[in-house]
């Protein structure tokens, strides 16, 4: 199988966004990727190193967007990942390096266009065409970036370009600071069991004590990589300081996907539409898979806010 290390060699230009108290810098052509995104001189995103910035790693950088879909694709009985739908089996090629198999989609290892920009907003756009080993529908992926008294709204959308019925789901990717004692608060009613081949056809299980975060416990030493169901649109992140940052959704984005490593100083917190092996979850009957299926020329959306509490 063709593997696909198509990521661009350089981050490339950098568009600025103010707006108030409120800048954001984004890099269109390496997957319109967050660079940094500050209140008051203070990063409410894990800032970008000007070394990343100079010689780019897919993930050193402050968030980017999932399309069109989040996620790794499995494939219980794929080499490099891929998915059967429609009757069709799709086998997949790796798309980056750091990963066994195709994750979190096409747009983030890919360069988008410049479509409007202002003082405070920039929409961008991607078109997939489909290569061997590529994700094997074509589609438009758009995010639009808007900063206002509110914070910054991050606009999600895929929309089908295939002649044929196409799966798809979207979502975001941003890293928050960690600092020790940092806190995580948000309501959901289920979880996912931890990503793994062999856990395909194992659906969402009831919310268990440990994994509750609706009393906002300390994440900062939390070593966790789940997905949550019942995710009610908000969540904040709660600095020692008291400083709170705040993430809604809306949309599609309704589950919630929490990343945390022990020695990371950042926890991944991720507004997405489908569980992690989606495609194949749907496949097999798995309920809540959350993936949509798109007839020609539709579309799925969500919308993404991040703003000081």
């Amino acid at each position: 199988m063709r593997h696909n290390f198509l990521q661009p060699a350089e981050t490339g230009p950098l568009v600025v966004l103010e707006h108030g108290s409120y800048v954001l810098t984004v890099a269109p052509g390496f997957g319109a990727r967050m660079v940094t995104f500050r209140h008051g001189g203070r990063d409410l995103l894990r800032p970008t190193p000007d070394s990343v910035i100079a010689k780019p790693l897919v993930y050193g950088f402050a968030g980017f967007p999932l399309m069109p879909y989040s996620g790794p694709l499995f494939g219980r009985d794929f080499p490099y990942g891929g998915f059967n739908f429609g009757g069709v089996r799709y086998p997949l090629g790796r798309n980056i390096r750091e990963e066994p198999t195709m994750t979190h989609g096409e747009a983030f290892v890919r360069a988008f266009g410049i479509r409007r920009q202002g003082k405070a907003a920039l929409d961008l756009e991607m078109i997939h065409n489909p290569t061997p080993g590529t994700f094997p529908f074509r589609f438009r992926g758009e995010v639009g970036y808007a900063l206002s008294d509110a914070g910054l709204s991050i606009r999600l959308r895929v929309t089908s370009l295939d002649h044929r019925p196409m799966p798809a789901g979207l979502g975001i990717h941003p890293y928050f600071p960690k600092p020790a004692g940092a806190r995580l608060k948000f309501f959901s009613i289920g979880v996912w069991p931890p990503d793994a081949p062999e856990a395909l056809e194992l659906g969402c299980q009831p919310l268990t004590e440990e994994l509750d975060f609706a009393a906002g416990p300390d994440v900062s030493k939390m070593v966790i990589d789940r997905l949550f169901e019942g995710w009610d649109g908000h969540a904040e992140v709660i600095a020692p300081d008291g400083h709170r940052t705040v993430i809604e959704a809306d949309g599609v984005l309704d589950k919630m996907q929490i990343y945390s490593a022990w020695d990371y100083p950042y926890v991944c917190v991720e507004p997405v539409s489908n569980t992690n092996d989606g495609f194949n979850r749907m496949e097999a009957g798995v309920p809540s898979h959350g993936v949509r299926v798109l007839e020609p020329n539709r579309a799925i959306e969500g919308t993404v806010r991040i703003s000081v509490g």
